[in-house]
């Protein structure tokens, strides 16, 4: 399998020729120009690899880590470029949870190799993972989790549970998870509500209750019945 990395780098000259050179040695690379495109790659796609420039314009690269690393739950190996190469600047790297450091300038063949080197040894460990109260939703393994307990969810069911803790603790319209799941083609019927009821059933079952509430009006949200 390819490796898929997700580059984060606001200079779109470097981020479209170290793209180009990585995607011309087989892998597959998804961009982000600040903190905050990077966290929607990471909830919608699937990487194993991050490659962060440090110096990025609002959240920088150190920060970002840090909080993906701690308050989401960030598996994923993490690799820093920058052009700040002392000791000092590497270790608060590391301390916020790289992996490795690439010193700029530096020749793309040098991040290639690094790259197929963590990717090999991290073996995909995984994205971000979404928390909302006790539970845990690891899109990467498909899973919901509770303390020790946790559920294995079919596409459907992941992509729902996704979508409504994302807007947690607001609610979503049926028409925006509907569309989320079928584009401009939904089925003819209506399937979102079958379900939404097999989710539920599946939540109640292993969790002895279905966060899943009906907001009438407007769609669901994921959360205790008030």
């Amino acid at each position: 399998m390819p490796i898929r990395v997700l580059l984060v780098e606001d200079d779109l000259d470097i981020a479209a020729g170290l793209g180009d050179y990585l995607a011309a040695h087989g892998l597959i690379v998804d961009f982000a120009g600040n903190a905050t495109e990077a966290r929607a790659r990471l909830l919608d796609g699937r990487f194993d690899v991050l490659v962060l420039d440090v110096n990025l314009p609002g959240e920088d690269g150190v920060a970002l880590c840090r909080s993906l690393k701690q308050d989401q739950s960030l598996r994923l190996p993490v690799i820093f470029l920058t052009a700040h190469g002392s000791l000092d600047d590497k270790l608060r790297g590391f301390a916020a949870g790289a992996l490795d450091y690439v010193l700029k300038p530096f020749a793309p063949a040098e991040l290639l190799a690094r790259l197929n080197a963590i990717a090999v040894q991290a073996g995909g460990a995984g994205g971000v993972c979404l928390r909302v109260g006790d539970y845990v939703l690891d899109p990467q393994r498909g899973l919901l989790q509770r303390g020790d307990v946790h559920l294995s969810l079919h596409a459907t069911g992941l992509a729902i549970l996704r979508r409504l803790m994302q807007a947690h603790p607001g609610s979503v319209g049926k028409q925006a998870l509907s569309e989320g799941l079928w584009g401009d083609e939904p089925p003819d019927s209506d399937p979102l509500r079958a379900h939404i009821y097999q989710l539920r059933q599946a939540l109640q079952a292993r969790f002895g209750e279905a966060p899943i509430v009906t907001v009438r009006g407007v769609g669901y949200r994921f959360g205790a019945a008030s």
